[in-house]
């Protein structure tokens, strides 16, 4: 035997090893663990022997063939549009006063987009407007009527936020599944406003919506806490005693407290004053934030100065002095300027971390801070060791960390897919590939005899090629998947079918047994490299165009295609230069 067949059988070896040791993962994954811990790479890797390859090289599978969880999302990018215009509002009169163009009070209208500078001084108005437009491009001029210039943001730039909400909402959200460990995943757009979300194996519906459909809605606002809204309305309007609501003090600061949201939410509502909000705080019933049975009031600005798009990090740790849990926040150069502003501003005052609606803390603000990092306290924890509260801390930072939505979000679907549903997929899926493998090489080793028994050698190799390509590259197997699989190995077989077709007109021509097959491989090579890269070049477009199950199968596809191309070429000739060469043969068995 020449040089060549011993470097090709090493390269064979050295593939079908590999192989081997690829689909160790897969093989501990489907066959020693549970089901419920298939998709737990925690569980996974605590039983895998030390030589095998990491957890995440596995084989998993979709959402059709092992259950799991369907939600359909719905962004409101009306209300955050509405908020971007306030935001907005109020940064064009903190440029006009930074620039000392002038002196002005800004009004909002958010519903219809607009925002309108009213100027002290009418004389001022012409640079102001000059600046302001040419600074501002997302805005238009609406009006001016002597000193009042009304501005309204461009459509252009109201389509596209609305685009660029969704499709950001999007990528956050897939971040966020990342970060949770949540594989598999497959989100996409649906419609102008919804989102489309897969969870392969998930099965707490409930579970989704707290990891997915937390909108982590971080915002930044002053506390009024100079006003006597609460005790003159208390007094004024003495709620019924069903309510439980009664007037209280919290660090100084005059409150409402009460057993019941919506009611207090009520109580307040349309009698706030003009350009505040209330909001409520959770009050710890003896460190347990679990389940709130109180709430406390917060007078706020209604105008958010800033919110979480700035946010760069965000990481749970203890306090030093306390040792409870507490989220330390980091904003990026332009954020970290605007809230060095922000309390310099209002130092003496308190200022209200709201997420989602939701007071969690409101920190008095005692001098400037600079360096744009401010940390979240969560309170005292729930036992000695401060897990539980602790937990809830890393999931709070885990939320920030993945970026804040641009629009609120609600959850619109929840479905689960059974798993019995998936269990008979896969036991028709799989039936399929072995009666048609079965078949496949039943008819090889009829029609071809020996040179047919090689070829069935080399398409269980490709099989195995192909499910470890699968795993290396951590992808997961739908039922498309499984129909790629399985017409690649009919693509592999063809080729064999041509190598075997031409060696049998070699020895028709009078040539001999080790010339036929020598040339019977060289000739039928190109025929067959052409049909693989013309394959490779259709499933390639399938991929980086199609999502979900079109891109399964072509993941299928492309890795069949290689692995036939290998097994056809490289492994069938390995065996066929033995049988002949090596043995001397004068004779094929084709």
């Amino acid at each position: 035997m020449d040089r060549n067949w011993w470097t090709r059988l090493v390269l064979v070896l050295a593939v079908a090893l590999g192989c081997a040791w690829f689909l160790v993962p897969t093989y501990y994954s489907f066959f020693k663990l549970d089901r419920a811990d298939r998709n737990n790479v925690k569980k996974l890797q605590a039983i895998l022997p030390g030589w095998a390859p990491d957890a995440r090289f596995r084989l998993s599978l979709g959402l059709d063939l092992q259950g799991g969880i369907h939600m359909v999302m719905r962004v409101d990018t009306d209300t955050a549009l509405m908020k971007r215009s306030e935001r907005r509002g109020a940064q064009i009169a903190n440029y006009v006063k930074d620039k000392k163009l002038g002196e002005v009070t800004l009004t909002t209208n958010p519903e219809v987009r607009e925002v309108t500078l009213v100027a002290k001084d009418p004389g001022t108005m012409d640079a102001i407007e000059k600046d302001v437009l040419s600074t501002f491009e997302d805005f238009t001029k609406v009006k001016r009527d002597g000193a009042s210039l009304t501005l309204q943001l461009v459509d252009t730039q109201i389509s596209r936020f609305k685009e660029e909400a969704v499709e950001q909402a999007m990528l956050v959200i897939r971040k966020r599944i990342d970060k949770w460990g949540v594989s598999e995943v497959d989100v996409r757009k649906l419609g102008n406003d919804s989102i489309q979300i897969s969870l392969p194996g998930a099965q707490d519906p409930e579970q989704a919506k707290e990891l997915i459909g937390t909108t982590a809605q971080l915002e930044f606002r002053m506390v009024d806490d100079t006003s006597s809204f609460f005790t003159d309305h208390y007094k004024a309007n003495p709620p019924d005693a069903a309510s439980g609501i009664k007037l209280g003090s919290y660090a100084g600061y005059p409150t409402l407290e009460g057993p019941d949201r919506e009611a207090m939410l009520a109580y307040v509502k349309g009698k706030e004053p003009e350009g505040r909000q209330v909001l409520l705080e959770c009050i710890e019933e003896g460190g347990k934030k679990e389940k709130c049975n109180a709430y406390r009031t917060y007078l706020v600005e209604k105008v958010v100065p800033l919110t979480g798009e700035s946010l760069v990090d965000a990481y749970a740790s203890r306090s030093q002095q306390s040792n409870d849990p507490e989220v330390n926040v980091t904003f990026d150069a332009q954020g970290g300027r605007e809230f060095g502003d922000l309390t310099e501003k209002n130092v003496g005052h308190r200022m209200a971390i709201v997420l989602d609606d939701n007071v969690h803390s409101a920190p008095h603000i005692n001098e400037k801070i600079p360096n744009g990092n401010c940390r979240i306290t969560l309170g005292r924890s729930l036992d000695k060791n401060g897990d539980q509260r602790m937990e809830e801390a890393q999931t709070l930072a885990l939320v920030l960390k993945a970026g804040a939505l641009p629009a609120p979000v609600t959850v619109g679907e929840v479905r689960r897919v059974e798993a019995s549903l998936g269990d008979e997929l896969i036991r028709r899926g799989a039936l399929a590939a072995l009666v048609g493998l079965g078949l496949v090489v039943l008819f090889m080793a009829l029609y071809y005899k020996v040179s047919g028994l090689v070829a069935d050698v080399a398409l269980i190799l490709n099989a195995a090629l192909i499910l470890a390509g699968l795993s290396l590259f951590s992808a997961t197997l739908t039922l498309p998947g499984i129909a790629g699989f399985v017409l690649t190995l009919g693509i592999a077989v063809d080729a064999n079918v041509l190598i075997n077709e031409r060696v049998r007109e070699e020895l028709a021509a009078g040539k001999t047994a080790k010339t036929a097959v020598d040339q019977g491989y060289d000739r039928a090579f190109w025929t067959i490299f052409d049909a693989h890269v013309t394959t490779f070049i259709a499933g390639a477009v399938l991929f980086v165009t199609g999502t979900g199950p079109v891109r399964g199968f072509a993941t299928s596809l492309i890795i069949g295609i290689v692995a036939s191309l290998f097994t056809s070429i490289v492994v069938t000739r390995v065996i066929s230069t033995y049988l002949v060469h090596g043995r001397n043969a004068q004779s094929v068995s084709v």
